[in-house]
């Protein structure tokens, strides 16, 4: 059975992740501000969801690769936004945001159930191409266990630093 998840924020960085992820046999649903970053997971057997909250609606694991803290902030917790989505239940940040980003994030989605991991990445688009990039992951240390594998198809060398989110930063 395939495994699907959602991943908000293809461009530079997070389209090549969806690339490795569609090719490791992922179901990948994306949203993005751009339609070409759209179009061109699409192109590679993405399907798409109109808003945060309805891919967070459509699928229980969501990773976003975001460029700035405040969007990152606007993605997961605006009105909108992922934390209202009714079927997400682990929300991964690979973006790099701060620790002081990374927390109240991480609490009001432990708030409302769902569990969150600070994951950003290092490597730049050469590694998200290759999906050769450096995962730093903290976190419940079972989430990071159960989704170690998926991390692994974007990132060669996954290091997890420690339950408390923040640590990744």
């Amino acid at each position: 059975m395939t495994t699907e998840i959602g991943f908000i924020g293809a461009g530079n960085m997070g389209g090549p992740m969806v690339k490795n992820l569609l090719a490791a046999d992922y179901a990948v649903v994306v949203y993005d501000s751009s339609q070409a970053a759209i179009d061109a997971c699409v192109a590679e057997g993405a399907t798409v969801a109109d808003s945060p909250k309805a891919l967070a609606d459509a699928v229980e694991t969501v990773m976003v690769c975001l460029p700035t803290p405040d969007i990152v902030r606007a993605v997961a917790l605006g009105v909108d936004g992922l934390v209202h989505g009714s079927k997400i239940k682990t929300y991964i940040d690979l973006s790099t945001t701060g620790p002081r980003m990374a927390m109240p994030i991480a609490e009001a989605m432990e708030e409302a159930g769902i569990i969150a991991l600070d994951a950003p990445v290092s490597g730049g688009v050469a590694g998200a191409i290759a999906g050769s990039l450096a995962v730093m992951v903290s976190g419940p240390h079972n989430a990071h266990g159960h989704h170690r594998p998926m991390l692994e198809k974007i990132g060669k060398n996954v290091f997890y630093v420690g339950d408390k989110i923040g640590m990744g930063q």
